[in-house]
């Protein structure tokens, strides 16, 4: 097999993540691992395995013929059998697939709102699509539902590397409390802000670092603002747009996810990865991974004070965030490890291929 991962950006995002992941970790597996940025480089394109066949397209608008020209080139060129569409540049892969009717179009849907979605939209940009792989079940049925696409549930997964299971920290350092999440409404960081109030009212002594991708400029510049109205600068770190989030693993004592809705969010995996106990909003797919006081914490978007009870709890009792953590990494390592759905995912090629 000759796979072309087809992406919109490289910038840092859970999609543009995993479109990487995929063409690196397939590099090693099949004939030919091709990844393909239509619009944008970014932070993500230092990540790229020197084994993958990297090209840019530099797309300008919806529609640019000159970009879709070179994308069937390309895929003509690197004898591609399989197109493989993250988000929203299956539009773009579905237009290159009326010059390539032999190849296999894959979409892959990341996105965790179900409720928003206008389907005549996802007709639109589908329309070529020979299937769906999606991030959880409820996306995979809404896709099979809506769009007549046969559609199948395939977990993300990630790489932590550099030892970030190591219990080894910095001297002289506060509490540390990581939430990875791009910098948009959705991700719930006014959630956050309210439960760094509640821990500040109880004395609680933590740092909250928080790092992601600048998707909303406005909303980022609104989050910065109301850290100061609010008086947390001292206790709120902002790290915009940085692609290594190793060190930060290594260091944090607690992990969360305050979103009010997702898939299954790639920084979950990587929390689980590097062996964190974690609490997490009650959104998504978060519960087929994360059991409640069994290997972490869920709680329902919206209760700051529950959230901050939770947080409170791990504060005081290092011996269950040790036990929670390694409770979740040996769950995510069963499931979400890149052997893992490397296999499932070939596995569905292989099985579409004798359709």
């Amino acid at each position: 097999m000759r796979i072309l991962q087809i992406i919109d950006s490289l910038d840092i995002g859970g999609a543009e993540k995993m479109a990487v992941l995929y063409a690196n970790e397939l590099a090693q597996l099949i004939d030919k691992s091709v990844l393909v940025s239509t619009r944008k480089e970014g932070g993500l394109k230092k990540s790229i395995a020197p084994n993958v066949s990297y090209h840019f397209l530099n797309r300008q608008g919806v529609f640019d013929f000159n970009a879709l020209k070179r994308l069937v080139q390309i895929c003509k060129k690197e004898q591609v059998t399989h197109i493989h569409a993250h988000g929203t540049s299956i539009f773009f892969g579905s237009l290159a697939k009326m010059f390539l009717p032999k190849v296999q179009l894959i979409f892959h849907d990341h996105f965790g709102s179900l409720q928003k979605r206008q389907v005549w939209k996802y007709r639109l940009t589908t329309f070529k699509a020979n299937f769906c792989i999606a991030v959880n079940e409820d996306i995979a049925s809404w896709n099979q539902k809506n769009l007549k696409l046969l559609s199948f549930y395939l977990p993300n997964f990630s790489i932590v590397t550099n030892s970030v299971r190591s219990d080894e920290q910095e001297s002289n350092f506060s509490f540390k409390i990581l939430a990875l999440a791009n910098f948009r409404k959705e991700k719930g960081h006014e959630f956050l802000f309210q439960i760094a109030q509640e821990l500040k009212l109880r004395g609680i002594d933590v740092v909250w670092q928080l790092y992601g991708r600048v998707s909303d400029l406005e909303y980022y510049q609104h989050l910065r603002a109301l850290r100061e109205q609010l008086e947390l600068t001292e206790v709120v770190e902002f790290f915009e747009n940085e692609s290594d989030v190793t060190r930060a693993l290594q260091q944090a004592d607690v992990a969360v996810l305050t979103s009010s809705f997702e898939g299954l969010p790639l920084a979950v995996i990587e929390y689980g990865l590097a062996g964190k106990a974690v609490v997490l909003t009650k959104v998504g797919a978060c519960e087929t991974l994360v059991q409640s006081e069994v290997n972490g914490f869920v709680v329902p978007y919206g209760d700051a004070k529950e959230f901050a009870d939770k947080i409170e709890y791990l504060y005081r009792n290092p011996d269950k965030r040790g036990i929670f953590g390694e409770r979740l990494h040996d769950e995510v390592s069963r499931t979400f490890s890149a052997k893992a759905v490397m296999s499932s995912y070939l596995q569905l090629l292989e099985k579409m291929n004798d359709r």
